[in-house]
């Protein structure tokens, strides 16, 4: 892996969340160690369900001496605000894309590179490849930051208003993107025009027409009620969504080593689970974007491969400075 300058300094709405928040610490009960806990994503989906398992098991098995305080629905920001502030102290734990962690640690394009990941069972080896274990130790040196586990929400696909059956389709495209410079790089390579909105305000800017696209996996299409602004998904499956729980260094180093074993435990299993019951709801989840009169569009073998032409270009360019152009097909052997 070549090395390329990291990004650290945190923005000026993170420093004020910096300033509203404490570091893990105590209640009023110095035995007991508070860890926050943030998501973009709604109470109701199957991740914040899992992380409240997690949280129920290790308040159990640690006696109440730490306690995860759960804040779903981006109450503490977005996922750019968790990560500067797990790299400040000031949020213990975090739910993001791995994606979205390329803003400050460039080797996790790793889990985001396009058409190179096709199945559950393949972004699991990736996420568990000797690859893959140097990039996530990397940015626990670097960032101060550990992964505690690998969430799998399925293939991305696109979302829209805008019937797209050919590959100079995605032209009509004005997509909602996160701000990752390799899918702003990908939409721009398909001649769309990508637009960095939070995840949060998606609903919105569909409705009033501010963008006419999105992409993102299904579940959480469905736990926001996004299939509510949509008349297509496109079936690209273009990236997978590779998500994960990382947690603050220095909340982990504040604890016990048994509450460690327990926190990491706990995570862990949560993680699996969550994987398991995904992929198990899959063709459920499916009925329902059909139930909601959202037409579901194959590409052609034929408009595919344009697609994939396309992209190439920005595939190219996520790599460039990072990884050796022989990565994508050693991921992709991985499968």
């Amino acid at each position: 892996m070549k090395r390329s300058f990291r990004r650290i300094a945190a923005a000026g709405l993170s420093l004020l969340l910096t300033l509203s928040l404490t570091a893990c610490g105590t209640t009023g009960d110095n035995d007991t160690k508070i860890l926050k806990l943030a998501l973009e994503i709604a109470p109701n989906a199957l991740t914040t369900e899992m992380a409240q398992k997690a949280a129920d098991r290790i308040k159990e098995e640690t006696n109440g001496s730490v306690v995860v305080e759960i804040y779903p629905s981006g109450q503490l920001g977005s996922q750019r605000d968790f990560v500067e502030s797990m790299m400040l102290g000031t949020i213990e734990i975090g739910y993001v894309s791995a994606s979205s962690v390329e803003n400050f640690e460039p080797e996790f394009v790793l889990y985001d590179i396009p058409f190179t990941i096709f199945s559950p069972e393949h972004a699991v080896t990736l996420w568990e490849s000797e690859v893959s274990q140097k990039v996530q130790q990397q940015f626990l040196e670097e960032q101060g930051i550990r992964t505690l586990g690998m969430i799998d929400c399925g293939p991305r696909n696109v979302y829209t208003t805008a019937e797209v059956r050919k590959s100079s389709d995605f032209s009509k495209l004005t997509m909602r993107v996160a701000d990752v410079a390799g899918l702003i790089n990908l939409f721009n390579a398909l001649d769309a025009n990508p637009t960095v909105t939070a995840f949060n305000e998606i609903y919105t800017a569909m409705q009033t027409g501010v963008v006419n696209g999105f992409e993102i996996g299904l579940e959480s299409v469905l736990s926001n009620n996004l299939q509510e602004v949509v008349d297509y998904c496109v079936e690209t499956c273009h990236t997978y969504t590779i998500d994960c729980f990382l947690m603050s260094e220095r909340a982990y180093q504040r604890l016990t080593p048994e509450e460690q074993e327990i926190v990491t435990r706990a995570f862990d299993d949560a993680c699996a689970e969550q994987r398991s019951v995904f992929n198990q709801n899959l063709a459920g989840y499916k009925e329902r974007l059909a139930e909601a009169n959202v037409e579901t569009i194959q590409l052609s073998d034929e408009e595919m491969d344009k697609v994939a032409q396309m992209a190439q270009p920005a595939i190219e360019k996520s790599i460039s400075g990072i990884f050796d152009p022989s990565i994508v097909e050693e991921i992709r052997a991985m499968g």
